[in-house]
C-alpha cells in the first residue's frame, strides 16, 4: 500500500476531478523533483527573488526543462495605477507571496481564458532563462479579495441582468465580463448567504478568523499605546452600534485578579441571581464551547441566540471595515463587545464582568461606571504583558479602580497591597480588605461552599462583599448598614463582616464553576479537575486534591491507583508547577498536549507540543530524583501515526487527551470509547504497564496545569453538558 502523503495526493486529484473544479492549486509536499505531486505534466513557473546561488540553479533547471522562468516584481511596483494593497494575511513577508500569487493567477487567466489577449508577455520555449516580469495593473477583484460576498449578494440570478452588474463592478468590464462568462462556474451564479441567515457553525468558523495571539504586544508596547488601545476599543464599540454611555445601564460588577477571579465572579453572579435578578456573566477562557463565555442567568447562551447576536455585531463591524482602513478587531475585543451587546439586548439587571488580562489596559476597562470593583488574590502570571514583579502586576490590576466606586480585595502580599493602596488613592477610590470567611459565621452556621478548596473561602468572602455592596448601592441606598465613606477618605480600610442573608448563604452553596476543583465520579474512576496554572493556584490545587482524594480513598474497598494527567501552555514554568505536585505520590504521571483528539498526522505545531510534553516528563523525573536519562523518550511513528511513547515505569507521553484517558482508565469508564477501539496504536510494553491500573479497586486521576487541558478532558468526560 502507498504512504500517507501519496494517498492524500491521489485522493485530492480524485476529489477535484469528481467535483469538476475549474482549476486546482497544488502545494508541493517536500522538495519538488521527487515529490509525488510532480506527476503533474503541465504548469508554469514564476518565482520570487531568491538567493543568488538558488537563482543560478533555478535558471539552470529552467533551461534544462525548456521552461520560461520569470522573477516577480516587488508588490509596490503594481501600485502605480491603484492604491496601496490591503493584504488579508499580516506580515511584511506576505508581500512577496502576494506578488507571486498575482502573477500565478494573472498568468492562469491569460493562458486559460483569454489566449488572444497579448498584454501578457509570453515567450517561446526557446527563449528560456530568467526574465524580470513587468508589473501589471491588478483588477479590482484581485486587489479587493473580500469583494466576493458583497458582489455575490448583490448579483441577480437572471443571466440577462448579470452583465450590467459586472460592468458596474469592474474598471475594465469587457475583459472581466468575458472571464466570468467563459469560466467561473460559481462566479456569477452562486449567491453567498446574507449575514442574517448565517448558521451557528458559520459563526464559529468566522470567529476563528479573528486574530487571537498577542503577537508583539509586550509590556512596553502595551503601555506606549494605552490611549490608542482604549480609543480603538471605543471606535469598535461605536462601529458595533454601542456607546460607552449605554454600558452604564448594565449595572456592572468588574472583577480582576490572578487566581480566583473567575470563581469570585461565579459566586457573585449566583448570589445575585438567587435574589431574583436577571444576570449576565462574561468570563474567559471557555472550557469546551465558546458560548460559555457569555451567560444569562448562569447558563451559556444557546446556539440560536449566539448566532443571532454574533452576526448582528460582526455584520456592523464588517460593513464599516472599509471606512476604517480595513481593520477588524481581535478575538477577545470582539467577544467583549458581543457580551455587552447580548446583555443590553437581553435586558439583564446586572452584568458581572471578568477582566481578561491585567486591568488597566484590558479592553473590559472601557467600563466607566461600575457599581463595585473586586480584586482577587494576586500572583505572578502573564509576565510578558504585566511585568515580572508583584508590584507591576498589582499596578495593572488596580487600573480598574474608578473615582468614588467602592473596591474590595482579599489579603495580598505586602508589596502588592502597597501598590493597590497607591492606585486607590490615585483614582480617589475607597478600597477595603475583606474579612476572613470565618468572621461572618458568628451569627450563622458554617458556610457550605459549592466550590471545593480552602482557597475558595477568600473568593467567597470577596463575593459576599461585592454582592452586598451592589445590593446596597443599587437597591437600598437609604440603608445605612453599609459603612460608606467619602471619596476623600481613600486608602485601605478593613471591612467589617456582616450577617449574610439566607439567600446569600444558599447562593454560595449553589455555585458551580466547571474545571475548578471539580470532582467527577464515573464508577471505579474518579476525576479531579482543576485548571491551576500559576504557582499559587497549583499550591491550592495540591491541598485540595490531597484532602479530597484522601477522603475518597478512606471509603475505597481496596487499593487506589493515583494518576497525574498534566500539560502547561504558553509561558508557564511547567517544571516549577510539577515540583509542587511531587508530594501527591502519583503511581503514574502522564503527559499530553491540550488536544482533545488525535490528528491524522503530526504537523509542526503538534510536534512542538509533544516536544514540550517530553520536557515536562524529564522535569518530573528530575524532581522525583529518578535520575536523568540522556536517551530521552522517542516518539515512535508507524504509518505516519504516532505510537504512545514510554520512558520509565511511571511516566508516559500521549499525543492527545483521549488517547491518554483511554490508557489510564483501561475500559473502566463507560463515557470513554472502548480501549479495543483505540484512537492510536499502543505498544505491547505500554499495555503491560497498565497492570496496576487494572488491579486497583479505584483509579484517581488529577487533571491539571491548563484550563485548555481540563476543557479538552471535559469534552469527553461530561458529554451530557457539552453536546
Amino acid at each position: 500500500m502507498l504512504t500517507h502523503f501519496r494517498f492524500f495526493t491521489i485522493l485530492a486529484f480524485h476529489v477535484f476531478l469528481q467535483e469538476k473544479v475549474d482549476l486546482a492549486v497544488i502545494e508541493v509536499g517536500i522538495g519538488g523533483a521527487y515529490d509525488c505531486t510532480n506527476i503533474i505534466s503541465q504548469g508554469f513557473l514564476p518565482s520570487v527573488k531568491q538567493p543568488e546561488d538558488a537563482m543560478v540553479m533555478l535558471r539552470s533547471r529552467a533551461k534544462e526543462m525548456s521552461c520560461p522562468l520569470w522573477v516577480c516584481p516587488e508588490l509596490e511596483d503594481y501600485q502605480e495605477d491603484c492604491g496601496p494593497f490591503h493584504l488579508g494575511l499580516a506580515g511584511q513577508h506576505q508581500r512577496s507571496n502576494a506578488s507571486l500569487a498575482l502573477q500565478l493567477s494573472h498568468t492562469w487567466l491569460q493562458r486559460r481564458c483569454l489566449p488572444a489577449d497579448k498584454s501578457f508577455p509570453f515567450t517561446s520555449v526557446d527563449n528560456t532563462g530568467v526574465l524580470q516580469m513587468t508589473a501589471f495593473k491588478p483588477s479590482p477583484i484581485m486587489v479587493k479579495v473580500d469583494l466576493w460576498p458583497e458582489f455575490c449578494c448583490s448579483m441577480p440570478q437572471e443571466r440577462e441582468t448579470q452583465q450590467p452588474c459586472l460592468n458596474n463592478w469592474c474598471s475594465t468590464p469587457h475583459e472581466h465580463v468575458r472571464v466570468a462568462a467563459r469560466l467561473g462556474k460559481n462566479y456569477s451564479t452562486k449567491t453567498a448567504p446574507q449575514i442574517p441567515g448565517m448558521e451557528y457553525q458559520d459563526a464559529i468558523y468566522t470567529l476563528k478568523t479573528l486574530q487571537t495571539s498577542l503577537g508583539d504586544s509586550t509590556l512596553e508596547k502595551v503601555q506606549e499605546n494605552y490611549q490608542l488601545q482604549l480609543q480603538a476599543m471605543r471606535g469598535f464599540l461605536e462601529r458595533a452600534g454601542l456607546t460607552v454611555e449605554e454600558l452604564d445601564q448594565l449595572n456592572i460588577i468588574h472583577v480582576t485578579g490572578t487566581k480566583g477571579k473567575g470563581s469570585t465572579c461565579a459566586f457573585t453572579e449566583q448570589i445575585l441571581r438567587s435574589h431574583g435578578f436577571r444576570t449576565g456573566f462574561y468570563s474567559s477562557p471557555h472550557l469546551v464551547q465558546v458560548r460559555e463565555r457569555i451567560r444569562i442567568n448562569g447558563q451559556p447562551i444557546g446556539e440560536e441566540l449566539f448566532t443571532k447576536y454574533f452576526w448582528q455585531v460582526y455584520g456592523r463591524l464588517d460593513e464599516t471595515k472599509n471606512a476604517h482602513g480595513g481593520t477588524m478587531l481581535t478575538h477577545f475585543r470582539f467577544f467583549t463587545i458581543l457580551a455587552f451587546h447580548v446583555f443590553l439586548q437581553e435586558k439583564v439587571d446586572l452584568a458581572v464582568i471578568e477582566v481578561g488580562i491585567g486591568g488597566t489596559y484590558d479592553c473590559t476597562n472601557i467600563i466607566r461606571k461600575p457599581w463595585v470593583c473586586g480584586i482577587a488574590s494576586l500572583g505572578i502570571d502573564h509576565t510578558q504583558i504585566l511585568g515580572d514583579t508583584i508590584e507591576k502586576i498589582a499596578w495593572h490590576k488596580g487600573g480598574i479602580f474608578k473615582p468614588g466606586v467602592p473596591a474590595f480585595t482579599v489579603k495580598q502580599p505586602e508589596d502588592a497591597m502597597v501598590m493597590l493602596r497607591s492606585r486607590a488613592k490615585e483614582m480617589s477610590c475607597p478600597l477595603w480588605v475583606c474579612p476572613e470567611l470565618d468572621d461572618y459565621q458568628e451569627d450563622c452556621r458554617p458556610f457550605c461552599l459549592g466550590l471545593a478548596g480552602q482557597h475558595q473561602r477568600s473568593n467567597a468572602s470577596l463575593a459576599l462583599q461585592l454582592s452586598h455592596t451592589w445590593l446596597q448601592r443599587r437597591c437600598l441606598p437609604a440603608d445605612k448598614s453599609f459603612p460608606f465613606t467619602s471619596v476623600d477618605n481613600t486608602g485601605v480600610l478593613q471591612m467589617t463582616a456582616f450577617k449574610p442573608s439566607p439567600i446569600m448563604v444558599k447562593g454560595l452553596a449553589d455555585t458551580e464553576w466547571p474545571g475548578r476543583n471539580q470532582t467527577l465520579k464515573h464508577g471505579a474512576v474518579t476525576y479531579f479537575l482543576d485548571g491551576a496554572h500559576t504557582m499559587r493556584s497549583m499550591q491550592a490545587c495540591v491541598h485540595w486534591f490531597s484532602d479530597t482524594a484522601a477522603q475518597h480513598e478512606r471509603n475505597s474497598s481496596g487499593p487506589v491507583a493515583r494518576v497525574l494527567l498534566f500539560n502547561a501552555t504558553g509561558e508557564r514554568d511547567a517544571a516549577a508547577l510539577l515540583k509542587q505536585l511531587v508530594p501527591c505520590h502519583f503511581d503514574f504521571a502522564v503527559f499530553c498536549p491540550s488536544i482533545p483528539e488525535a490528528m491524522a498526522s503530526c504537523n509542526a505545531d503538534q510536534q512542538n507540543m509533544l516536544t514540550r510534553c517530553l520536557d515536562n516528563e524529564r522535569s518530573w523525573h528530575l524532581h522525583n530524583s529518578l535520575g536523568n536519562n540522556n536517551k530521552g523518550t522517542q516518539l515512535l511513528i508507524e504509518g505516519s501515526r504516532q505510537l504512545v511513547a514510554e520512558k520509565k515505569t511511571d511516566t508516559l507521553v500521549f499525543p492527545c487527551i483521549l488517547s491518554a484517558l483511554q490508557w489510564i482508565t483501561q475500559g473502566r469508564d463507560s463515557e470513554l470509547a472502548d480501549p479495543a477501539q483505540r484512537v492510536l496504536p499502543v505498544k505491547a510494553s505500554v499495555v503491560a504497564k497498565a497492570a496496576p491500573l487494572c488491579d486497583a479497586a479505584e483509579i484517581h486521576i488529577l487533571i491539571t496545569g491548563s484550563l485548555y487541558l481540563v476543557g479538552g478532558a471535559l469534552k469527553h468526560l461530561d458529554t451530557a453538558s457539552y453536546k
